[in-house]
């Protein structure tokens, strides 16, 4: 099982700190990896010290900043090392937007970058065209997405699905059927790879999807958790 956590297991927040995930959720989580004999991974687009902090005191399977960062207990961590020239030059570039756009927030993940605008939606049109101008300037190196509110700056090619087809090479994963829950459209690359793994890919809310599954939010995400933990065999000692 593979869950995206920022408006999956959790609602999306003002401002991505302000998420915090209660204790039933961790309890949760904690019961299924068992279940699964170790084989339930998150796939985010944060950090995977983020991740860590948020998931603290449970040590799960992690994939950090859409596949950039890994971390198991088999494998260790790994990292696809980003043009960090590239970020710096963007870095320095977007700081110095914000400096006339104080409500937007600048998220500094290491091996990319994410420029959220929940608070201005507004300024979506201005966003656009000044990252336009950053990236007619930096040329191809840097890669840019859209989310819900943010916009994602990256110089590496990773995604999700990249992420989700590596931990299926290895133990605990392999010669399993995947499953993987996401919101947003950095998911949409964990649901093709699932669908062609002849996994179940599941949508979290409305819009497009290639997800051949939905579920309608956060809540209903974690109601379907507790169904799996219910219904899932418990293998023999």
């Amino acid at each position: 099982m593979f869950l995206d956590l920022d408006g999956t297991l959790s609602p999306l927040k003002e401002k991505p700190a302000d998420v915090v995930l209660e204790k039933r959720l961790l309890e949760l989580l904690q019961q299924l990896h068992q279940r699964l004999d170790g084989a339930l991974a998150i796939i985010s687009g944060r950090s995977i010290d983020d991740l860590s902090r948020l998931l603290s005191p449970l040590e799960l399977p992690l994939a950090g900043q859409h596949g950039a960062e890994r971390h198991d207990a088999v494998n260790g961590y790994s990292l696809t090392e980003p043009d960090y020239a590239t970020l710096h030059e963007a870095r320095e570039e977007l700081n110095r937007f914000l400096e006339a756009h104080p409500e937007l927030e600048l998220e500094d993940k290491g091996a990319s970058l994410a420029l959220h605008y929940r608070n201005a939606p507004y300024k979506q049109t201005t966003i656009e065209k000044q990252l336009e101008s950053l990236r007619e300037r930096l040329g191809d190196a840097l890669i840019m997405h859209g989310g819900k509110s943010v916009f994602e700056l990256r110089t590496t090619s990773c995604n999700k699905g990249e992420a989700i087809h590596q931990f299926m090479q290895v133990t605990p994963f392999a010669q399993r059927t995947p499953v993987f829950l996401g919101d947003d459209l950095t998911d949409e690359d964990g649901f093709e790879a699932v669908n062609a793994l002849g996994g179940y890919s599941i949508k979290v809310g409305q819009g497009e999807t290639r997800a051949r599954y939905r579920l309608d939010d956060t809540q209903a995400v974690e109601a379907w958790l507790k169904t799996c933990l219910e219904q899932w065999p418990v293998e023999p000692a």
